[in-house]
């Protein structure tokens, strides 16, 4: 049975949060500069353009709907990826991000954000899968001097943390760190929304949600159970400790926390490790060495997933249905991804790998 819940069920934000004018975030100078920002990178579109190109009536009209209340959302696109795992994702319309763009950037974000760690790594300005790699690393080499690798490592992930959401849940939640004039303009997105468990992650509004969420379960973790190296990116768990039969009780804690918000463990992804073995953070493979040097490697797995997808794309090219320009824009992207760490080698192997795949042929491919 899904739990129902109150503003008293989550713990009120100790930072309250000031005051914000609607005028600052759907004022017709707000929704402007947000209009720019989202422009960045894709006016090429079709949609973009025609909004671009008509910008100050779009924009008037838009202002004068979110005022008076008639302001309704369009209809989303839904469009499946399969990397790094297969899930559907919404894409809204060019209008409508404007509006959540804005009320991100100006309203909800500035205000959520004084609550967080340090170490909630995902989504945020300054932050995101780099400096969480890095900070592992720093961890690790701080753990290493006090107790060499003696320790282990406890890897937690969130089973369906976005398909599972429980909206009244969420949106209670928001409100006790945004103020009433940003809330009330949130609740115009979140009450649209279909269904009342779960979240398609293709609206920023939803990614701030999914930052958020466990905010508090953080502050748990780093002042109630005393976890000084820990990291989160999103519903991804790292707690590194001496003591493997405290890390097994920290579990069980944090087990007891997300049943009090309908969610739960996967238990395949979450388990105790000891720091020597290699720990998989994003996307590369972390060793500590017994003398203190942290090695850090792409995974394997992807590189082998890669390579196959590679001689796919090249057996289209050999049938004239894709051009090599596509593939070498994509084999140059799959390093710029795996660059981070202790790469030199493996780009240097990949290299020899890409020239010797296309060697044995006349070279004779569409390259536009």
């Amino acid at each position: 049975m899904r739990a129902t819940y109150t503003a008293e069920t989550v713990t009120p934000n100790p930072k309250e949060a000031n005051p914000m004018d609607k005028e600052e975030i759907i004022g017709y100078e707000a929704l402007y500069e947000s209009m720019m920002k989202c422009a960045k990178g894709v006016r090429w579109k079709s949609t973009v353009g025609h909004y671009i190109h008509n910008w100050p009536d779009e924009i008037e009209k838009l202002c004068r709907q979110l005022h008076d209340g008639t302001y309704q959302e369009r209809k989303a696109k839904f469009f499946t990826i399969t990397e790094p795992k297969v899930r559907e994702i919404m894409s809204i319309h060019f209008r409508d991000r404007i509006f959540q763009r804005s009320l991100n950037d100006i309203g909800i974000y500035p205000q959520t954000s004084k609550s967080y760690i340090p170490d909630n790594f995902a989504c945020q300005k300054g932050k995101g899968t780099d400096a969480a790699r890095d900070r592992l690393k720093e961890f690790l080499h701080r753990y290493y001097r006090k107790h060499k690798t003696d320790g282990y490592a406890l890897k937690l992930d969130i089973k369906g943390y976005y398909p599972n959401m429980d909206h009244d849940f969420a949106e209670s939640m928001l409100s006790q760190y945004i103020d009433a004039e940003t809330n009330e303009l949130a609740q115009m997105v979140l009450k649209r929304l279909p269904n009342r468990v779960g979240y398609n992650p293709g609206s920023q509004i939803v990614q701030l949600i999914g930052i958020t969420a466990l905010d508090k379960i953080d502050h748990y973790i780093k002042e109630e159970l005393g976890i000084e190296l820990y990291i989160r990116y999103m519903d991804d768990f790292l707690l590194i400790h001496e003591s493997r039969e405290y890390l097994e009780y920290c579990m069980e804690r944090i087990k007891e926390k997300l049943a009090d918000i309908n969610m739960k463990l996967s238990e395949k992804k979450s388990f105790i490790q000891p720091v020597s073995k290699p720990i998989l953070h994003l996307g590369f493979v972390y060793r500590l060495t017994s003398t203190g040097k942290v090695v850090i490697l792409a995974n394997p797995k992807k590189i082998k997933h890669e390579k196959k997808k590679i001689v796919r794309m090249k057996a289209l090219v050999e049938k004239g249905d894709l051009s090599k320009w596509h593939v070498d824009r994509h084999f140059k992207a799959f390093k710029a991804s795996v660059h981070y760490g202790n790469s030199v080698k493996l780009i240097y192997r990949l290299n020899r790998w890409y020239e010797n795949l296309w060697r044995c042929d006349n070279g004779n491919y569409h390259q536009t």
